[in-house]
Formats: C-alpha cells, structure tokens, sequence
C-alpha cells in the first residue's frame, strides 16, 4: 500500500471533502492459526501486508496506523505524520480510489524483514471542473476523468514483541496518469531515466499518439523534489510539435531528494460560432502524467588514497 504518489496529485489539483476513519477491532493480525498454533515470520508478514491492502481499500486511516512503527521515515524522508497526512488527503482527493497488491517476496533476517510488492492504484470517477492553462481557465464544464498507478517497492518491518510493523519503505519504480475527458483516449507517455546523480542535467520525453484531428494540444515538463506540502509546479506550456514529441533537459537538485518527471497535457478543440464570427476554444482533455526519478547525492565513502595503493599492487 504505497500512496506517496499523492504528493504529485496534489501539486494538481485542491480538496476539502471530510473523512471519517472507521474503528479499529484489533483484528489486523494474530500471530496465529485457528488451531492455536503459533504462525511463522513470513505467514504472519503476508497476513499484515493482505490486512494492509485490505484496509486500504476500506478507507481505514486509523487501522492503517496500526501497521507502522511510531518512528517510520521512508526512504523519500516521510516521518509517520506526514506520511499518513498524504494518505488521508488520498482518501479525500479519491473516495472512490482502490488498491491491488502483489507480494513478489518476503525474506526475513533474525528480527527483521524485507518484502517486495508491486501496487496497482485506480480510481474511475473524477471530474475536473476547471482547467487552466498559463494561469488562465479554459473551460468550466465538469470534464469526468480516471486515474491510475502502479508502484514497485521494498518494506522493511521489524518484530518487537512478537509483533511486525513497518520501520521503512523503498520505492523503486512509480509512474501514475490522471487523464481527463478526450485525453483517456489518447495514448501518451512521460519518459525519463530511472536514477540521475544529483545536479546533473537529465531528459523528460512526452510522446503523445493518435490525437484528436483539428485539435491543438499544448504541453509542459518539469521536474519537482518529492516533498510534503509539494510545491505547486510552475512551467510556461508549449504546443506539441507533429510528431507529438516534446523533449525538456532539466538538472537534478543536489540535496539528494528524489523527483518527479511531470508532463502537463491540455487538449483544446476549436469550432465557429452559430453566427460564424468568433471561433471558440473548448478544454476536451487534461492529463498528467509523472514517473519517478530517484536521485543520489554524492558522498564521500571511499578512501582515495588507499584504494590508488591496493589498485597499483594489484598490478
């Protein structure tokens, strides 16, 4: 159940829907079989991990707190507090949002353990009501929209009396899609690399395919740092060339905070007028679209001089 893709949702978009957690029944995991039989490490770590996903699609906030250790930080430097904050935001943003989680592996070492998952993140029902485009609104009508992400990423848990909670998490891969109204029929892809050294130049690539005849469609890419609040993305739009490619080559921070990859996608359809004197320019389609760019800092691990001497008496 990993939900930091919500920090690029909410550089999109503003909410203010309540949210009522339900109880906690202290049914997340016993420990044991319905024999009385005391479960093993990995049994009891893919029980907390469905129980996870299970309350995640219920919605559950303060179950979902039972799962985490007091003093979690993931690897993007969420503490328990934030953390949970973008995650009920989530639940705001997306009261229809539903969540699939694939276990690939869970390998225990003496207290503590590692599991690999891949997330699979959708939500069907929204509607934009306002698009903008270089500060200014284009359309007013409710355009009805989907979402979808999938997130490949390690947990870290530890057992502390007889009980696994999760200490920290990794995220290896992210990639999510908002689209809006034409836009989910249109093809498109955010291309960029997977890591990056902090404060070297890397690529976005936006490939856009099959768009609606007639139709402008203007685009933007930026770069913005993993962090909470996010910061509202800024970049002027450019319309796309034919060949529906757009290329920008940004530079990578150099604090070693991991980033997103954001394209900006606006569809716009023009007709006349009835009386054929003024041509209209309606919003049909918005996307956005971000993959993660993992980010490393340089550090200073390696003995220079000693490692010259052991290369020149290997030679």
């Amino acid at each position: 159940m990993k939900k930091i893709f919500i920090i690029f949702a909410l550089l999109m978009f503003t909410f203010s829907n309540a949210f009522a957690a339900g109880e906690v029944n202290n049914v997340l995991y016993t420990g044991q079989n319905l024999f009385g039989i005391e479960k093993s490490d990995k049994a009891q770590i893919k029980e907390l991990l469905n129980n996870l996903n299970k309350y995640s699609n219920e919605h559950n906030i303060a179950a979902l707190k039972e799962f985490y250790a007091k003093d979690y930080i993931s690897y993007d430097g969420f503490n328990h507090s934030a953390f949970f904050a973008a995650i009920e935001e989530t639940f705001k943003l997306y009261p229809d949002i539903s969540y699939k989680s694939k276990i690939k592996s869970v390998n225990i070492f003496g207290d503590w353990a590692a599991a690999e998952l891949i997330d699979t993140t959708i939500s069907k029902k929204q509607t934009a009501t306002q698009a903008v485009i270089n500060n200014q609104p284009v359309s007013n009508k409710e355009i009805e929209g989907t979402m979808e992400s999938i997130c490949h990423y390690v947990v870290y848990l530890k057992k502390v009396s007889n009980k696994w909670q999760i200490y920290s998490d990794n995220i290896i891969t992210e990639e999510t899609a908002i689209k809006y109204g034409k836009a989910t029929e249109i093809d498109m892809e955010v291309l960029s690399p997977l890591i990056v050294k902090g404060g070297e130049e890397y690529c976005i690539s936006l490939n856009v395919e099959n768009k609606p005849k007639g139709a402008i469609v203007l685009a933007s890419l930026t770069r913005e740092e993993i962090k909470y609040p996010p910061a509202a993305p800024s970049d002027i739009f450019r319309k796309l060339p034919k060949d529906g490619s757009l290329e920008r080559v940004v530079t990578a921070n150099k604090k070693g905070v991991n980033e997103y990859s954001l394209a900006s996608v606006g569809i716009t359809e023009i007709s006349l007028n009835e009386e054929k004197t003024a041509i209209n320019y309606e919003m049909s389609g918005v996307a956005f679209l971000m993959k993660r760019v993992n980010v490393y800092a340089n550090r200073n691990a390696i003995n220079e001089q000693y490692l010259n001497k052991t290369l020149k008496k290997d030679l």
